[in-house]
């Protein structure tokens, strides 16, 4: 039977999508931690915190601490912390619910603005802190990742076969190329490319013995080859690892926001560049978990920021949302009209669930070799 059904294999999978999954949990009960925090220190009240969306029959009551009854259900697509005083859309069912469906019999306290915002806010603050510190731990603990280019090959293109048929093997080396010394990749391209079309000789080390051979480049200069990466760790001290925390913290939500605007059109979008739904997330952890910790844990990092880049975008039913919200009725000194935040609350959920509808099934048909 094939490699790829084997016991070993399976459970090699499984126990990544399962650790995948566990991360995802985690940095959900942080976002949600974040609001439930500083909810609790103002003193709003907190009914509910829930992992996952879903009615209370649905859920697992894990109980109820701090006025606040603890929930988990199975559907693991985000979560929320219920706050009566942000007027949030799920608390102000629940307590329709609880008063017998008489909107008017719900009561709460209006606290100030500022306040509030700060409460919408703290779930993409911790976000971005669960960042940092992943960061920060990697370089302090493992060390900052360095890779340096060689000229060993690592593998061979699928379109072009020149290197290949030519008789060069994975993990040689190129050493020369027509005749001229050759220490890095640049070198062995830049060469490649004065020999179009011309027959020319490669030396290679091939596990220690000098090995020569004929390749002819094509039109565009290329054997159909690609090189190796050297990659070392160099540990950085206490202080130095906060500091590239931050930097590379900064450079992620820059890249970040590069690929919001690639999604609405606004920056031109690479080839070959594809976006990811939640099954192609998981796949893409389980993915990183059999690459080590370090490769794992930096993913986790980076969604950890993509939470807190996505949530402070001004759409209703999102954090940012509630910030735009709030900013509004600062400046008006009134409340936005309750109606119409329904009303577009409502909308962006709907387009939120279709996005989300679109991407899995994107995720299922590039699972399956499907092309679209």
């Amino acid at each position: 039977m094939a490699d790829i059904f084997s016991l070993s294999a399976m459970l090699g999978s499984m126990t990544g999508v399962t650790t995948m999954l566990l991360g995802l949990v985690l940095l959900i009960l942080v976002h949600e931690a974040g609001h439930w925090l500083v909810a609790r220190y103002y003193g709003f009240k907190t009914p509910v915190f829930s992992i996952g969306f879903g009615t209370r029959n649905m859920s697992w009551v894990l109980g109820t601490f701090w006025e606040t009854e603890f929930r988990i259900t199975p559907f693991l697509l985000g979560g929320y912390v219920s706050i009566p005083e942000l007027q949030d859309e799920s608390t102000m069912l629940e307590l329709q619910k609880q008063s017998g469906g008489d909107a008017s019999k719900v009561q709460y306290k209006v606290f100030p603005v500022y306040q509030r915002m700060l409460v919408a806010i703290a779930g993409i603050v911790m976000n971005v802190l669960t960042a940092l510190v992943i960061f920060a731990a990697l370089f302090f603990f493992v060390g900052k990742m360095t890779a340096t280019p060689t000229t060993q090959v690592a593998g061979f293109a699928e379109q072009v076969t020149i290197a290949r048929d030519a008789g060069v093997q994975l993990q040689d080396v190129i050493v020369t190329v027509n005749g001229v010394k050759t220490d890095s990749p640049q070198q062995v391209m830049q060469t490649l490319q004065t020999r179009k079309n011309l027959v020319t000789q490669i030396g290679v080390n091939r596990s220690g013995s000098p090995v020569e051979l004929s390749v002819t480049p094509n039109d565009k200069g290329q054997i159909g080859i690609a090189f190796t990466l050297k990659v070392e760790a160099h540990k950085l001290s206490f202080g130095s690892a906060l500091v590239e925390s931050g930097k590379t913290t900064y450079e992620a939500i820059g890249g970040m926001f590069h690929g919001l605007g690639m999604m609405v059109g606004l920056v031109e979008k690479p080839q070959g560049a594809e976006m990811r739904g939640i099954i192609g997330i998981v796949q893409m952890g389980s993915d990183a978990y059999g690459m080590g910790w370090y490769q794992f844990n930096w993913l986790l990092a980076m969604i950890s920021l993509n939470l807190a880049v996505m949530n402070i975008l001004p759409i209703p039913a999102l954090d940012g949302g509630h910030m735009l919200f709030f900013t509004i009725e600062g400046l008006r000194g009134k409340p936005v009209n309750p109606a119409l935040k329904g009303r577009l609350t409502l909308l962006f959920v709907a387009m939120l669930m279709l996005l989300f509808v679109y991407m899995t099934g994107a995720d299922l048909l590039r699972i399956f070799g499907i092309s679209f």
